[in-house]
């Protein structure tokens, strides 16, 4: 009889947890698709697909599973329907905002400069894959220097080489990121330690938007970016072990929310306000600490 409860338990404890594994595939080449950001909907849950496009995803029951990914359709399925391989279908609308012309690349501008000495908040993952966002809006002193050039990062990496997903953003009639103007991924890698990590997008061709656009940063839930250690919590002694997925990115300060959005659970939403910290950052917003080089 105990032997029959204990099978019964263990049974019943299967039922409770079941994980999806999936191959996510280009629906109309049907190549593999890297770097997909996965959510179960309206959850803190989630996951990222690693470089063949795999992923494995723990739940409780039947969720609705969100499937992200830049050039792609946003795809929801529900996780009793996804098999072995699913496919993202690509994006075949124009991107409107990418204007393509010659450059000369004789003059600079610089936008968001920051000290990296007097940094030290950041923005941080733990298990659960998220996005932060930071609006940049178009200014006439860019007339003369309208092509995107560098994006400098300030990062924070317990691991070497860790690598973060950029996406480039327009912005909604709401004010959120919206619509991408350039549909592929574009990869950073931060070395270990506290660095400022250039991106080169020259080559891109990318005019600033009129309206404005995002520098959105995703981070990637991935073997070669995870990094385990040990912690205590407050008044206590016992070490509990935690994992997160680096790099963690720099902050500086700011009087509102209005550029900093954050995308989790599938959705976005505006910054919190922070609280409880140090001088320069209490009751202000976190804004990312990130600068970028105009060129002509």
């Amino acid at each position: 009889m105990k032997k029959l409860l204990a099978i019964t338990f263990l049974l019943i404890s299967n039922l409770c947890f079941s994980q999806l594994k999936s191959v996510i595939i280009n629906s109309e080449t049907k190549e593999k698709i890297p770097y997909v950001n996965i959510w179960v909907e309206n959850e803190n849950i989630g996951t990222t697909s690693n470089e063949k496009g795999e992923f494995i995803l723990e739940i409780d029951s039947t969720k609705i599973i969100l499937f992200s990914a830049i050039g792609f359709e946003t795809k929801k399925k529900s996780s009793d329907l996804i098999k072995e391989t699913l496919e993202l279908k690509p994006i075949t609308t124009e991107l409107d905002e990418v204007i393509i012309s010659s450059k000369k690349s004789t003059q600079e501008f610089i936008i968001g400069e920051f000290k990296k000495s007097k940094i030290n908040h950041y923005f941080g993952c733990g298990i659960k894959p998220w996005i932060t966002a930071r609006f940049f809006k178009y200014n006439h002193k860019y007339d003369n220097t309208p092509f995107l050039k560098k994006i400098r990062i300030l990062t924070k990496s317990d691991v070497k080489d860790s690598k973060f997903n950029i996406r480039l953003y327009g912005v909604s009639e709401n004010g959120e990121p919206e619509n991408y103007i350039y549909d592929q991924n574009i990869i950073g890698i931060a070395k270990k330690g506290k660095k400022t990590t250039e991106i080169d997008i020259s080559e891109l061709n990318i005019e600033f938007p009129e309206n404005g656009f995002f520098i959105a940063i995703e981070w990637l839930i991935i073997e070669d970016n995870k990094y385990e250690y040990k912690y205590t919590m407050e008044d206590s002694r016992k070490k509990l072990d935690g994992i997160s997925y680096e790099p963690a990115i720099g902050t500086v300060p700011a009087e509102t929310d209005e550029n900093s959005w954050i995308f989790n659970q599938g959705k976005w939403r505006k910054v919190w306000k922070n609280v409880g910290t140090s001088k320069n950052y209490k009751d202000k917003y976190s804004l990312m600490a990130i600068e970028l080089t105009l060129t002509n």
